[in-house]
């Protein structure tokens, strides 16, 4: 693959260990189909899916890093921002102790909203107990694992899920359930600790402002090719990568053939960064 190609690397994708439905040691398979040559999964707030994703990728010949996709909240901005960590050691206590706290709490939040649809009766027949039974290949609990177990049960096929989705998880009642997001400084500083680059995931034009404050919290990265990208923003990513001197990641995210899900996420993508790129992040090699 030509080494100018955006694809040799692709740095943010999901698997069923978080929130889409492909095993992770599909990822690897699927990717080498595609042409990429390094890959790094990054699921929302859990590991889980590491080493069955390192073990297949180093199966299919691809170069593989640890990943992860943290949200974090900024002080005066309403919504999360997206942070990926980035070739990190999985195993370190920052790291571990972080994901295990932010996780417990994600899995009380689901577990709330489920409970409230039960009472609504929008779901039946289903335990909570029958969830996590379901979804043993993970310790990260959202809607999507309360849909894969309605799907294995055969309560509600996954291609009805979003019938009720927005009812269960994004009603008032579900929005009332308290979700703890860390503070910003917090999440880059358990990537940095555990000797991982703190990537500003798929920013947006809104976002671009506040870089300068996220740097001075120890970002050193910043998505520079994903499919949400505008001409626009994806110009303001290279522009930020060079004024701030960050290393460039990107990927596929939830859209394209690495991705699980339908409706608007099917689509011809192949983000990522190039083979100089990778190893300029693999390196450390910003001067």
């Amino acid at each position: 693959m030509p080494q100018f190609d955006n694809s040799y690397a692709n740095l943010h994708m999901h698997s069923y260990c978080s929130d889409a439905y492909f095993a992770p040691l599909l990822m690897p398979r699927i990717a080498k189909s595609l042409g990429h040559s390094a890959v790094a999964l990054t699921d929302h707030e859990t590991l889980c899916g590491l080493p069955e994703f390192f073990d297949e990728a180093k199966a299919c010949g691809l170069e593989a890093i640890s990943g992860i996709e943290i949200f974090g909240m900024l002080d005066s901005i309403a919504k999360p921002v997206h942070v990926t960590g980035l070739d990190f050691d999985p195993t370190h206590p920052a790291i571990v102790e972080f994901t295990r706290k932010i996780t417990r709490t994600r899995n009380e939040n689901t577990r709330a909203k489920f409970e409230i649809a039960l009472e609504k009766g929008i779901f039946k027949g289903i335990t909570w107990e029958d969830i996590v039974r379901c979804n043993h290949h993970t310790d990260w609990f959202y809607s999507t694992q309360v849909y894969y177990a309605l799907d294995k049960m055969n309560i509600i096929p996954l291609s009805r899920r979003y019938e009720t989705n927005a009812a269960v998880f994004e009603s008032p009642e579900a929005n009332s359930v308290p979700l703890y997001i860390a503070p910003m400084q917090d999440v880059i500083k358990a990537i940095r600790a555990a000797g991982g680059v703190a990537v500003l995931a798929h920013p947006n034009e809104a976002i671009f402002p506040r870089v300068r404050e996220m740097v001075d919290m120890g970002l050193n990265g910043i998505e520079i090719s994903y499919p949400s990208a505008t001409e626009r923003s994806a110009k303001l990513a290279i522009h930020a990568s060079v004024e701030y001197n960050l290393y460039c990641s990107g990927g596929s995210d939830h859209s394209g053939p690495l991705s699980s899900l339908g409706g608007p996420f099917v689509e011809v993508v192949h983000s990522g960064i190039t083979r100089n790129d990778f190893e300029i992040l693999k390196n450390r090699a910003l001067g």
